[in-house]
Parts: structure tokens; C-alpha cells; sequence
């Protein structure tokens, strides 16, 4: 019999091979230790994303509070039901939109020639390329400023550090989450002090949000709200790209394909945001009784949806376990569905077509060094944290 739980050595290893037998024997898994039900296929996933009558994001569960069997006490974009979500987002969404992604194509491909350029023929695609043009879009959009861009890095990395034997965030990635919120706070302060208050920005739009939260504790909200923004510039989308480049490397015909034809990119970053989802789960909170597939949920019970099994379902995708980069999908889970669908999706999918796109023309060829890639293992969100690479 088939056995689940978000936190399992096996997950933290390889979770695919479990996710596939969740698929074939419980695609609909009750997870007994939290009162919990895990979504296993791509249907399943893409229709309870959009279902606002049996799920709520209110109490979304994070790592710790599905730990911990108690509703989120933070607030954040991807926390929110309507209507304060979508007028929310509707406020922040200008910032993220295709026109603000096209906007900053020149910039950040200067970012990525800058990355290059300091690291001539060996580069660690993650830290030393990757992280490093995503922090700086991060902070274009919202307002950090650019020359803490080490130190945002370094404080995100901190947040997702593990311990060995500890379940979910570290004592460590406690503190850093403390410390992270603190910086916000400072750095909201410091813009409701000065002249340009209003100026458009994240930051700007998020300081105009005290009349809701009010006064007290608008500092607080504001650095949850930021904190979620910021993890998410800097630490997802690296790791797709560090997939991406390993996938390509152990596909030394497609990687030349693309290299020869650099307008097939688009397409075959589809498919490496599809294969390389590194987010293992997110979820939501029932609150209206339902059945899936014969198996009763309950109100306030949580659902986990298992994104990379989803996006890797049979069902869904001819023969998924294969790396194509023609393969062309109409839909992919990787920046969900619905209202709360990824608010970041088009500055990842810019960053990666650039980032692609200069490393082929500058290292068709490139190895990747192996022995000093560092894959650590966590059971939320998977990929490498080092990978360097040489031409």
C-alpha cells in the first residue's frame, strides 16, 4: 500500500516515484497525521484552484502551520479571499503585468551580461546567476533597494535552511523569517517618513493599504506581504533555471537545437517550468463539505496539491516522465490557475528566455561541474542551491 507524507525521507530524495503511485492506486490520499488530504492529478489540482465555494485560501497552510494545526497568522496576497484579493491585486498587478516584464527586458538583460562578465568561463548558475538578476527584478518591483541584493539572498537562503531531524522551517529559518519581516518593517517606515511615500511601486501601493490594516499595524502587514514577494522573486525561479540547465546538459542534442535556434526558447522553457516544478505542495482549506472522487472532505480539513505530480500526470501529458522541448502543453501547474494563479508568472517566464538565451550564445557547450553542485534535501521547495558550470 501506497504511503504519503509531505515530510518523508523518500519525498525529500525523489518524490516521483511516490507521486506516481499516488496517481495509479490514491490519487485523492488521506494524510492521517494532519487530518489532511493530498491531490495527486492535474485535473483534480486545476479545478480546486479555481473552486471558491469548497476552498479558501484564508488559512492556507505554510510549512509551519501545517505543523502546527492552526491558521496562518500572517497575511499575504497569496492568503487572501475576495474581495480584498482582488482589489489587492488588481492595485499590485500593474507592477507584474506583460507591459511592466517588457519594460524591464533591457535592464535585466544587462543584469545577466553583468553576471557573465564577472565570472568568465566557469559560473554558478544559481548563486552567482540566477539569484542574482531574480533578486534585482525583485527589487525593481517593489521597491528594495538594489545594493541589498547580497543580503536579501543571504536572508531567503537562511528562511529555508533545514535541520536534520526537524520537520519543516529551522529554528534557524525562524529567526531569518524574524529578521526578514524586521528589514520590511524598517524599510516601509523609512518610505512612509520621506517625500516620495507614493512613489509606484509595490512598496508604494502596499503603504497605501494602512486605511485597512490601520495604523498600528500597518509595518506588520506590510513586511508579511513583501517577505512572500521577495521569496518568491528569489528563490523558485532559480531553481527552475539550475533544473532547466541540468536537463539540457543530459540533452546535449536538444541543448544545440536551442543553441542553433534561439526562438524555439519559449517553448522549451514551457516545458522545463513544467518538468522542474520545484514547489512540492501548496494548499488550501475546506470549507464546505465535498467529495472527490468517492472521498468525503470535510470543513476545515487542509488539501495539499502536489504540483510536480500534477505536472506530471499521464492523464494530462503523453508520456510526462520524457524532457521535450517541443512539447507545446495548453495548460501546465506550474503557476497555477484561478484568481490567485502567480502573480510573478511573466517576469519568470523573462528572465528565463534571457537567461537561456545568453547562455547559449555565450556556452553552447558549458559542463556542469558535478562534484560541487549542492542539491540539499527539503520537502517543500526542491532544486539546487549551487550549480556551477563551465565553458
Amino acid at each position: 500500500m501506497i504511503r504519503y507524507d509531505p515530510y518523508m525521507t523518500e519525498i525529500k530524495e525523489d518524490p516521483h516515484p511516490i507521486y506516481a503511485r499516488m496517481r495509479a492506486e490514491a490519487p485523492v490520499y488521506y494524510v492521517e497525521r494532519f487530518d489532511a488530504w493530498a491531490l495527486a492529478l492535474f485535473d483534480d489540482i486545476w479545478e480546486a484552484l479555481a473552486d471558491g465555494e469548497h476552498y479558501s485560501v484564508k488559512n492556507e497552510m505554510s510549512n509551519i502551520t501545517l505543523l502546527e494545526r492552526k491558521p496562518a497568522a500572517f497575511e499575504s496576497l497569496p492568503s487572501l479571499d475576495p474581495p480584498v484579493h482582488d482589489v489587492l491585486r488588481k492595485r499590485l498587478f500593474p507592477h507584474f503585468a506583460p507591459a511592466a516584464a517588457r519594460a524591464l527586458e533591457p535592464q535585466v538583460r544587462r543584469w545577466a551580461w553583468e553576471c557573465f562578465e564577472r565570472h568568465p568561463g566557469r559560473i554558478d548558475a544559481i548563486s552567482e546567476l540566477a539569484q542574482q538578476v531574480a533578486v534585482r527584478v525583485g527589487c525593481a518591483i517593489n521597491g528594495f533597494p538594489e545594493e541589498d541584493s547580497d543580503y536579501l539572498i543571504d536572508v531567503v537562503a537562511r528562511f529555508f535552511s533545514r535541520e536534520e531531524g526537524v520537520d519543516g522551517l529551522s529554528a534557524a529559518g525562524l529567526r531569518a523569517r524574524d529578521e526578514m519581516w524586521d528589514y520590511m518593517g524598517r524599510l516601509g517606515a523609512a518610505r512612509a517618513k520621506s517625500r516620495d511615500a507614493r512613489q509606484d511601486d509595490v512598496l508604494g501601493k502596499l503603504l497605501a493599504e494602512r486605511e485597512r490594516w490601520g495604523e498600528e499595524r500597518t509595518l506588520q502587514k506590510l513586511s508579511e506581504h513583501l517577505s512572500i514577494l521577495l521569496i518568491a522573486a528569489t528563490e523558485t525561479f532559480p531553481k527552475v533555471f539550475g533544473g532547466g540547465v541540468v536537463r539540457l546538459w543530459k540533452h546535449p542534442e536538444q541543448r544545440r537545437e536551442l543553441a542553433a535556434r534561439p526562438e524555439l526558447i519559449p517553448t522549451a522553457l514551457k516545458e522545463i517550468f513544467r518538468y522542474e516544478m520545484p514547489t512540492q505542495w501548496l494548499g488550501r482549506t475546506v470549507i464546505k463539505d465535498h467529495e472527490i472522487r468517492g472521498h468525503k472532505l470535510r470543513e476545515g480539513q487542509p488539501v495539499l496539491f502536489l504540483f510536480p505530480s500534477a505536472n506530471r500526470d499521464e492523464r494530462e501529458f503523453a508520456r510526462p516522465d520524457v524532457f521535450d522541448i517541443h512539447r507545446d502543453p495548453p495548460r501546465i501547474l506550474t503557476f497555477g490557475n484561478g484568481i490567485h494563479r502567480c502573480l510573478g508568472s511573466f517576469f519568470a517566464q523573462l528572465e528565463g528566455r534571457i537567461l537561456f538565451e545568453e547562455l547559449l550564445a555565450r556556452a553552447p557547450e558549458y559542463e556542469v561541474i558535478e562534484r560541487d553542485s549542492v542539491f540539499p534535501k527539503t520537502e517543500f521547495v526542491q532544486g539546487y542551491a549551487n550549480l556551477p558550470i563551465s565553458w
